[in-house]
């Protein structure tokens, strides 16, 4: 079973080490390299679009035989990205009680 790793900063990967990354960017990617797969999450999206990318990178990575994801949050979105499907962001400490 693949481990997730939360990680600063891609340079914390270990050199020579097989591995699938999730990572913030500017648009949605997926990009094999000889060490594996990184993927690529649009900054714009929900937190619900980065966890659902690294859900698939634990199952990419058991499928591949690979023992560690990381997870990189370092870019995480800004305070408006842009809603998608059903779901929106909702800021954290956000005080929904409010009446």
């Amino acid at each position: 079973m693949s481990t997730v790793k939360f990680i600063s900063s891609p340079n914390e990967i270990p050199g020579g080490q097989k591995y699938v990354l999730v990572i913030y960017g500017e648009e949605h990617a997926q990009t094999e390299h000889p060490l594996g797969l990184t993927i690529t999450v649009a900054r714009t999206v929900s937190q619900l679009s980065f966890l659902t990318a690294v859900h698939t990178a634990k199952k990419i990575a058991k499928h591949a035989g690979i023992s560690e994801v990381f997870v990189c949050t370092a870019s995480a979105p800004g305070p408006n990205p842009t809603p998608t499907g059903m779901f929106t962001y909702v800021p954290p400490m956000t005080n929904l009680a409010r009446t």
